[in-house]
Formats: C-alpha cells, sequence, structure tokens
C-alpha cells in the first residue's frame, strides 16, 4: 500500500506516517501544499492519499478536484478541521471515499484507510473483467475511442463502473479529445444502452426557442406551433440525453433546467401537465465550470445536480505513445475514403506530426493526415506533404514578397502536390474548384509559381 499524506501542518503529517509505519505501512510519502500534491499524484502511483482541506494557495477541494478526473483509482480520504455538512458533502462529490474531522482516532482513521483500500481493490477487480493495461484492451463499450495508454484506458475502466449507475456524468476536456464517443460509450455501459441516445448541441440552440426545443411544447402554444412537439428530455425518455456545451447553457433556462432534474418530469411550454420522464443526463464542456459559477454564469445546485461523477479527458499531448496509434487507424480510414495505397506515415513524417501543435487535439490530427494522404505521391507520407518545407525554410532565404503574392505561391504548392487536381486542391484550400480556377490567372502571372504549375 502506498499512501500520500497532504497537510500544510509538517507535524501532523510527519505524525501520520509514523503511525502508519508502526501499522507496518512503509511506503508513505508527506507533503505541505497543494500544488506539489497535484504533481505527485498526477506522476506517482498511490493507492491512497489523506488529504487537508485547509492550505493555503491550493486548497484540499483543488487538489481533489484536479487530479480524481486523471488517477480515478487513487481513493482520498479527507482529514481535516474543518467540521461543515456542506464541505464533505462537495468532498464526496469530487470523489472523496471518506470525510472524518480533526482531532480523530488513530483505530478511526486506520479503518477509514483499510476500508478506502479495499474499495480500490474492489473497483480493479471490476475493471480487471473488461480492460487489462498490459494487453491494451478497453471496454467493449467504448470500443470507439482509440487508445492505448495506460492512464486513458484506465480512465475508461474508471467511465466503465460509473456508468453502471443512473447518476449524472459530467465530462470536461478541450475541444477535440473525444466527448461524444465518451458519452456515447457511458450510454452503452449503462443500465439504459437499450433506450435512446439523444445528443443536443447547447450552444446551437437560439435562446429564443430553448424552452420549445428541450422541454417541447404543445399545439397552439405560439404562433405558428400547428402541431405538438416532443422535447428532447421526451424524446431520450428511457434512455440517455447528451448536453454538450453545457457551459453554453442559457443563465435564465438553468432553473428549468434544474426543475425537470430534480422532479423528473417536464411540462411542455403551452401546458400546465407535467410528464414523467426517466432520463439520464451526461454532459460535456470545455468551460471551466468553476470560474463560471463564481462569476455568477452558472449555478451551483445545477452543476452539483449534473456532476454527480466527473470524467476528464486528457489532451492528446498528455496520451503519450497514443499518437502513432491513432496516425496509422486514420491513415488507413483516409486511404480507404480517396482510394489510395500507402505503407503509411515514414519515421520523419511521424516525428513532425509528434512535435506539431495540435490545439484541436484528435480533430486536428485528423486533418493533419488526411492532407497528409491526399497530398502523398508516392509510397508514404512524408514531411513535405505536412507543410514541412514551407515551415522549415529560414528566414534569411525567403524571398521577399507581397502577402498577395505568398498567397498565390501557397496556392501554387498545394496546386503542384496534387498533380495539378483541381478537385483535391479546392479540397485542401477549404474553397471552392471554381475559386481554384478564377486564381490560375494570377498564378501563371507571379514569379516562382509559374516555374511550379511547369513541373507539373
Amino acid at each position: 500500500m502506498k499512501i500520500l499524506v497532504v497537510d500544510d501542518e509538517t507535524v501532523a503529517a510527519s505524525s501520520i506516517r509514523l503511525f502508519l509505519k508502526r501499522r507496518e505501512v512503509r511506503d508513505v510519502v508527506i507533503c505541505d501544499n497543494g500544488a506539489e500534491a497535484i504533481e505527485l499524484i498526477k506522476q506517482g502511483d498511490f493507492d491512497i492519499v489523506i488529504l487537508d482541506l485547509l492550505m493555503p494557495n491550493i486548497d484540499g477541494f483543488q487538489v481533489l478536484e484536479a487530479t480524481k478526473p486523471f488517477a480515478p483509482s487513487v481513493e482520498f480520504v479527507i482529514l481535516t478541521a474543518m467540521d461543515d455538512i456542506g464541505s464533505a458533502v462537495r468532498a464526496v462529490r469530487l470523489g472523496a471515499y471518506d470525510y472524518l474531522v480533526k482531532p480523530v482516532d488513530n483505530d478511526r482513521l486506520f479503518m477509514a484507510i483499510e476500508r478506502a483500500y479495499e474499495r480500490r481493490g474492489l473497483r480493479a477487480g471490476l475493471a480487471g473483467s473488461c480492460v487489462r493495461v498490459k494487453d491494451a484492451k478497453i471496454p467493449p463499450a467504448f470500443a470507439a475511442i482509440i487508445t492505448r495508454n495506460p492512464r486513458m484506458i484506465e480512465l475508461l475502466a474508471y467511465a466503465q463502473i460509473m456508468a453502471r449507475s443512473n447518476n449524472p456524468i459530467m465530462i470536461t476536456g478541450e475541444s477535440g479529445t473525444g466527448k461524444e464517443l465518451m458519452a456515447r460509450g457511458l450510454h452503452r455501459a449503462g443500465p439504459a444502452a437499450a433506450g435512446p441516445f439523444v445528443p443536443v448541441n447547447v450552444s446551437a440552440i437560439p435562446e429564443s426557442i430553448f424552452e420549445s426545443q428541450v422541454f417541447g411544447h404543445v399545439k397552439g402554444a405560439f404562433t405558428g406551433a400547428g402541431s405538438g412537439y416532443k422535447g428532447f428530455f421526451q424524446q431520450a425518455d428511457g434512455g440517455t440525453l447528451f448536453l454538450d456545451e453545457l457551459g453554453e447553457l442559457p443563465l435564465r433556462m438553468q432553473p428549468k433546467l434544474l426543475r425537470v432534474i430534480e422532479e423528473q418530469s417536464v411540462v411542455p411550454l403551452g401546458s400546465n401537465k407535467p410528464i414523467p420522464v426517466n432520463v439520464r443526463i451526461v454532459s460535456a464542456t470545455t468551460v471551466d465550470i468553476d470560474r463560471a459559477m463564481k462569476e455568477g454564469k452558472f449555478r451551483l445546485d445545477l452543476m452539483c445536480r449534473l456532476k454527480s461523477v466527473h470524467i476528464h479527458l486528457p489532451p492528446l499531448r498528455e496520451r503519450d505513445g497514443d499518437i502513432p496509434h491513432l496516425v496509422d487507424h486514420f491513415s488507413r480510414q483516409a486511404c480507404a475514403r480517396y482510394q489510395k495505397n500507402l505503407s503509411g506515415f515514414s519515421p520523419a513524417a511521424m516525428e513532425l506530426l509528434m512535435k506539431k501543435e495540435l490545439p484541436g487535439n484528435i480533430r486536428s490530427l485528423v486533418h493533419e493526415v488526411e492532407n497528409g494522404v491526399l497530398l502523398a505521391d508516392g509510397e508514404q507520407v512524408e514531411p513535405h506533404h505536412l507543410g514541412a518545407t514551407r515551415q522549415t525554410v529560414p528566414l534569411s532565404v525567403r524571398t521577399l514578397c507581397s502577402l498577395k503574392e505568398d498567397h498565390y505561391r501557397h496556392v501554387a504548392f498545394v496546386m503542384a502536390s496534387t498533380g495539378g487536381d483541381s478537385n483535391q486542391t479546392a479540397k485542401i484550400l477549404g474553397i471552392t474548384v471554381r475559386q481554384v480556377q478564377r486564381l490560375m490567372t494570377g498564378l501563371r502571372q507571379t514569379p516562382g509559381c509559374r516555374e511550379l504549375l511547369e513541373d507539373m
């Protein structure tokens, strides 16, 4: 058993370590601040974390929220002088196993540690039935998520377990990390897998029709309502409602959503008759919900309802070893789509992709792979198919030119790379074929472009 003790009172932390060693727990690490604790938990392999809540700068709540999604198998035992029911509830909602108030009897503390360790073993056993990190196997319900990263696989095992309850789950993460794929996996792994999965992009619904779309309306509820409409909650009855971009939820609509969740019924617009609904809610956001709450843009009570379970998807840059695996998967798909026979990416091209900035994470990687496959003119995708030539030309050897001339040269480069194929050129540039054809006159009149076009 490996335990981390986090307490800004070094004497108290050392006392716990001494007590645990007397109980033959030899592997005990202590630290006195939240920042160090976050790094230790993310990088280490602790079984139990004994955590104080009242610490300067970064408190225990922040440590818990920052690390539990990254280390779902770690059990947290809160040991603090803060004797407050609200704090205890918040800590448990964030993933803590137990909440003890100082001063605590040593036997009571050790019993909590033993039970937390037993729970960890139980969850590992449940996960073991569907995942083996060594063999990179993931739960069947999450097969659409491509990964070989051990931490990512552990997260999927945690999601598999959490999906078995009917509690709301909130997924956070940067854009393009696969939040909808995770939501669909949670639906397949949950008790309502046979029911509908209804995805809703909250940010795409105008506020003026939000209530009608989400809760439904009856015939004649407003001008133009010639018939009744079942809102998203009724559509998802018996299944899962996925609320994507939850952070964009209009503040005026939040109390109404909270009421539906609490009462498990909806009242369509224009009606006063509640309709029972049995819906499991999974939400996702790229917005910092905690900051939104502090700024008064998101209700605390609604967040507590929707964040019963929190799953944080790491960005691609933190998923060691996944980029080559994903590139192979997406390149095979692209080759089939564009009818190209390639053996894959050269080592140099793969190295370039692994160093590239990918602000859209997997979504950006897909675009890079597809463009590389389209531009490839040999057996493999090479660095220059990924724009390496343009990116690595030193400023000292670049020819001074106007922005218009540089624009034409870029178009000419893409045109030459596609062998003069206007359709592929238009697709890569994100313009129409007609626009490509109109640019040809300017290309032939721009120095450096004529040569590229003549070599096609």
